[in-house]
């Protein structure tokens, strides 16, 4: 292993006043929830860690394969129908977290299995195809997926010892204020700022070693282990793409959602933007060795008592989905006299089933707030992979933040309008260093017109 990178392993183990008010921006460690882990992981031993890395690295080839593949598809069935010949943004996001909805609905992780309840075909179809062509396209891309999901479980059976072998460690490097993380020789290297990289370090002692620090040699069984870890998670979430869909409420506005209301789980996280060490994600494989809960659709995460935070992708289907299930958890809880709360996150989509459902809710504690687009924004999903100066982003859309409590819950996390106006206060300052959504897509997407304006979490 390089010198640079012991010299960062000694930073770490006894970091300066500067990067430990920076670990506290990025999530806070004093946040202690009652949920117990919804889901067990297993064990992980270097072969077992070394092998996951192997097996993503090939997920990661066979996604890109697929989105180019989706790319090419949603093109072709646009311009047949239109003058429009460019693949819609986030599409392959969209269509990985509908079938994610569905049972059996990914044929490999982001492989979609299913094209659910016809969200791909309606988005090709108001990308300008006939429905006729988006229907046909979205057959195209589902049956592409399935042929990807074949192709990366045939090579995880034929690794051949000698590519095992080769290919299992994990080459740390040093990069100004970044590490990288390689497997091998293999391209590419994925990237994380040392803050993050030392909150993930935490998250994993905190699961998988009851609290026991690693290590400061990186070349150690130990370290090795966990870099592994680290370099799959890193890199499903790359193939994953859609940091939009990743963004996250900025630290002070989850600062206040703590100390006044008592929140300390999020439903819709990941290790990589969580702000408290216990929340919900969709990549218990990964995601698991980094204190996940699992996912918040799941039967066995069923909480009685808690006060929790729900900012789920902006995905109607998915939205909706996330709304049902609150409600389900909050009838159980009443029945039971328990206090559980939710703040709810959406943006203001007053037209999708999923607002009507909130605005009906017996369980409203108080009015909902809408905060203007230009007003607020949120952590970047890239945040872990960004100068600290550009982790927040300002909103694209108008913004719902919806208060549902059990009775029991409101007595003990009254709901003021003094709260509800410190929840919008903190929320403004995390609009980052753009101005507006049109300098946003400026800055990341240079070559796209303003396509962001579709229905899709890029905040």
């Amino acid at each position: 292993m390089s010198a640079p990178g012991r010299a960062y392993i000694k930073q770490s183990a006894h970091p300066s006043s500067h990067h430990a008010n920076n670990s506290r921006a990025v999530w806070d460690p004093r946040a202690k929830s009652a949920v117990a882990d919804a889901v067990a992981v297993p064990n992980l031993d270097p072969a077992r860690a070394a092998r996951a890395a192997l097996d993503e690295y090939e997920l990661y080839k066979q996604v890109k394969r697929t989105r180019s593949e989706l790319t090419r598809i949603a093109s072709a069935a646009g311009a047949r129908s239109s003058d429009s010949s460019k693949a819609p943004l986030l599409l392959f996001e969209r269509w990985v977290a509908r079938a994610s909805l569905a049972p059996n609905g990914l044929a490999a992780p982001l492989l979609p299995n299913v094209d659910f309840e016809g969200g791909l075909m309606r988005d090709f179809v108001r990308h300008g195809a006939s429905e006729k062509d988006g229907e046909r396209a979205a057959e195209d891309a589902v049956s592409r997926a399935r042929e990807a999901a074949a192709r990366w479980l045939r090579r995880r059976e034929g690794f051949t010892t000698e590519e095992k072998a080769t290919e299992t460690r994990i080459l740390v490097r040093e990069r100004g204020a970044f590490i990288t993380l390689q497997l091998g020789s293999l391209k590419p290297y994925v990237k994380v700022t040392k803050v993050h990289l030392g909150k993930l370090r935490a998250l994993y002692c905190r699961r998988m070693r009851r609290g026991k620090p690693l290590p400061g040699d990186m070349g150690s069984i130990e370290y090795q282990t966990f870099a592994f870890a680290v370099y799959a998670l890193l890199l499903r979430y790359e193939s994953l793409g859609g940091a939009g869909y990743q963004a996250a409420l900025g630290e002070d506005a989850f600062d206040i959602l703590h100390e006044k209301l008592g929140v300390t789980v999020e439903c819709f996280a990941s290790p990589l933007n969580c702000r408290y060490g216990a929340f919900c994600s969709q990549f218990i494989d990964v995601d698991g060795y980094f204190g996940s809960l699992g996912s918040f659709f799941a039967a066995s995460f069923e909480p009685l008592e808690g006060s929790f935070e729900v900012n789920p992708p902006f995905v109607p289907e998915t939205m909706l989905l996330a709304v049902e299930k609150v409600e389900s958890l909050l009838a159980r809880a009443e029945r039971e006299c328990a206090a559980l709360s939710f703040v709810i996150i959406v943006p203001a989509w007053t037209d999708c089933k999923f607002w009507a459902a909130l605005l009906a809710s017996v369980f409203l504690i108080c009015d909902h707030d809408v905060v203007k687009a230009q007003d607020h924004g949120f952590c970047d999903g890239s945040q872990h992979a960004r100068p600290s100066h550009e982790r927040h982003r300002v909103s694209s859309y108008d913004t719902g933040v919806w208060y549902l409590q059990t009775r029991k819950a409101a007595q003990q996390w009254v709901v003021t309008d003094s709260v509800r106006g410190l929840v919008i206060e903190k929320m403004r300052n995390a609009l980052g260093t753009v101005k507006n959504v049109q300098e946003l897509e400026k800055r990341y997407r240079p070559d796209n017109s303003l396509q962001s304006k579709k229905k899709s979490k890029i905040m």
